[in-house]
């Protein structure tokens, strides 16, 4: 940059303004304008929490679990697993994220889209990257969950954003479902 205005020569930016700069980025994630976000996992196994796991026989023994969600009378099909003894669910973690859905505000810090239908931008801190990249769906706005679901997968490679590019992350997501 010295080289296009060599009257000014380098410009460092002061460590304070930087400072200030992440006090009002964490404070629109953490604060009122943030939302919290719940990121969806591919399903894992677990053993259900309704019947008693059979380990020797890698099944249900259909046995009654005292304090499970759903009674039956023992040796008959746990409804909860069918007799399988193992559940497959989905894991979810909650992450906040400020979240851009009019196309202006992006183009505001240098991202232009074609057509942004269907589009949002996020940012965040860089510590929850590498679980947003693992999440399989991200569910924008979970306080309007029951109203709204707003399930979204990524567009495109996430980029460092700020100053020093190690703090917080930008993010593209693509509205996938829900209404």
């Amino acid at each position: 940059m010295a080289d296009r205005l060599p009257a000014l020569g380098d410009y460092v930016i002061p460590s304070d303004v930087i400072d200030r700069h992440e006090w009002m980025t964490d404070s629109l994630i953490d604060g009122e304008l943030g939302s919290t976000c719940t990121l969806t996992f591919p399903a894992k196994s677990q053993e259900c929490d309704n019947c008693v796991y059979d380990t020797y026989a890698r099944r249900s023994s259909n046995i009654y679990k005292t304090g499970g969600p759903i009674p039956f009378t023992s040796h008959n099909l746990c409804p909860r697993c069918q007799g399988r003894g193992l559940l497959s669910l989905p894991v979810t973690q909650t992450i906040r994220l400020r979240v851009y859905w009019e196309p202006r505000a992006w183009r505001e810090i240098g991202v232009t889209i074609a057509d942004p239908q269907g589009l949002c931008m996020v940012l965040g801190y860089m510590a929850d990257l590498p679980d947003l990249e693992k999440a399989h769906t991200i569910l924008v706005n979970d306080e309007l969950r029951g109203i709204r679901n707003y399930e979204c997968v990524r567009s495109g490679e996430a980029q460092p954003w700020g100053f020093r590019r190690n703090r917080y992350f930008r993010q593209m997501l693509k509205r996938n479902a829900g209404g």
